[in-house]
């Protein structure tokens, strides 16, 4: 009960206390102003095995007084499917008697399956700092995340900015609610931490490195993000990215490749937005 009442508090914190001056605002205020920007990656493999993927992402970001109001989303959606030679009870290869060949069977399933959507409304209270909110909502089922939605609030502090990039740092409180594909739920209080660097190497590369961690008595995730930016126009990059996520307490015991951590580098086209 008090771990909901905690949750509740922070919940009604980044809504009503983080959010109030959006709802001030007639249409057209809402809709221009936007900047940030979208990315997207496709790839298409077929032959002996044929296999799919797409990753995309979209951020935005816009400045009302003192406030700044930043969205985000990403998707990472994969399949394949391939040949397997089927094997009996002692783990031996079956052999057809009519062809003495290998029986094969036909495997199809998704390799990767994650949704995310997210708001984090900033408050700049003094030069350097600012307090935020976060609401957000994740999916990532070969994860063994059927959802996972959190609140949190707190306190965030730039270090450095200039021309070249910026390097800020956060820290909060809030609640998690983590409901597993197979495992009892994991849900509570949670502390949060998080760095973002961005450095523009050259006129037209920059290099960014993230970091994100909530922890609690039953589950404690950290992300840690890697990126390189070429820009090829004034409007279109392409970008290089490595990601590492950690989830404990989420493995699956009925699946022999399950794992807390996972890694993945994608190869994206991005697109600024200005609205």
């Amino acid at each position: 009960m008090k771990k909901n009442i905690v949750g509740g508090f922070l919940l009604t914190l980044s809504l009503s206390t983080l959010t109030t001056p959006v709802l001030s605002q007639d249409l057209d205020d809402l809709t221009s102003g936007w900047n940030g920007s979208a990315n997207l990656g496709i790839t298409n493999a077929g032959g002996n095995s044929q296999a799919r993927s797409i990753s995309g992402g979209i951020r935005l970001g816009k400045a009302v007084n003192q406030w700044r109001h930043i969205v985000f989303g990403s998707v990472l959606a994969g399949e394949s499917t391939i040949l397997v030679e089927r094997r009996d009870e002692f783990g031996e290869v079956e052999i057809d008697p009519t062809t003495n060949a290998p029986v094969r069977d036909i495997v199809k399933g998704d390799n990767s399956e994650r949704y995310a959507l997210g708001y984090q409304p900033r408050y700049q209270w003094k030069e350097n700092t600012y307090l935020f909110g976060i609401l957000d909502w994740e999916q990532d089922k070969p994860a063994n995340i059927r959802a996972a939605t959190r609140q949190i609030a707190g306190i965030g502090h730039t270090f450095w900015r200039d021309t070249r990039g910026f390097f800020n740092g956060e820290a909060g409180i809030g609640n998690k609610n983590l409901t597993p594909e197979f495992g009892e739920d994991l849900d509570g209080c949670i502390g949060y931490v998080g760095f973002n660097f961005s450095n523009r190497l050259n006129e037209v590369a920059v290099f960014n490195a993230d970091f994100r961690s909530d922890f609690g008595s039953d589950n404690t995730f950290t992300e840690i993000g890697l990126g390189l930016t070429f820009k090829v126009s004034d409007k279109i990059s392409v970008k290089v990215s490595h990601f590492l996520r950690n989830n404990t307490g989420l493995s699956n015991p009925t699946n022999p490749l399950s794992s807390d951590t996972d890694t993945v580098t994608t190869f994206n086209l991005l697109f600024d937005i200005n609205t």
